[in-house]
């Protein structure tokens, strides 16, 4: 059975934000699905948390027939490693730019307590947006995409950074790709993670590489898959 690649979103995205990066898996011969978190949702008070997060991702991974290369971008790092740890069916974890959290942190204690002074908080208090994405998430993206990108963003509900990460694999081959010129996400920070794990890549892209690097995440991916079928 050929390995799938399930793909899992950042804060505040949806599925179509790896269109572009599926076509590419399409034209490699590569089976790829995408989750939609519950955490992202256009209704602030509807928008959930973590723990449910990681359902769906768990979900998606047991819909697969055969092995799965679990791919997260972002926020979708947290989820994504939960449901690695509980999966026997992921063969590789791929970080896209992506927060590897160590269990019993939450995005918010990781973050020193506070959002960014740029982001925006819902009326209901329930969900954040972030203020600046077109410099902070989707810099070196093609304009027109971009504004695609921007209008579609949900809100992102707080519990999603407030609930504590419960479980991390320990003997998953993990593949980070770092994005050496994120505003978002330091660099540094990623090469730190970058360094736990048995494959890297580093691409002179911002926060979201598979929009502004399609091609090159999708060899990274392709490697991960070729890796799993061996």
């Amino acid at each position: 059975m050929n390995p799938t690649v399930v793909l899992v979103h950042g804060a505040m995205h949806t599925p179509w934000i790896f269109n572009p990066l599926r076509e590419r898996l399409v034209a490699r011969g590569i089976a790829s699905r995408a989750v939609q978190l519950p955490s992202s949702n256009p209704d602030s008070a509807a928008a959930q948390g973590l723990t449910a997060d990681v359902a769906v991702v768990r979900a998606e991974i047991e819909a697969v027939e055969g092995p799965v290369v679990l791919a997260a971008h972002s926020y979708g790092g947290v989820p994504a490693t939960w449901a690695a740890a509980t999966e026997d069916r992921v063969a590789e974890l791929v970080y896209l730019a992506a927060f590897a959290l160590e269990p019993g942190i939450s995005m918010m204690e990781w973050m020193g307590g506070d959002f960014p002074p740029t982001w925006i908080r819902s009326s209901d208090g329930l969900a954040v947006k972030v203020g600046d994405a077109e410099q902070s998430i989707f810099s070196g993206v093609d304009p027109v995409l971009t504004a695609e990108a921007v209008k579609r963003l949900n809100w992102q509900g707080v519990r999603a950074f407030t609930e504590k990460l419960g479980a991390a694999p320990t003997d998953l081959p993990l593949t980070y790709l770092v994005a050496t010129e994120d505003p978002a996400l330091p660099p540094a920070v990623q090469e730190q993670w970058a360094a736990h794990a048995a494959h890297s890549l580093r691409i002179p892209s911002g926060h979201s590489p598979h929009l502004s690097h399609a091609d090159e995440v999708a060899d990274l991916l392709a490697g991960a898959v070729a890796r799993v079928e061996r």
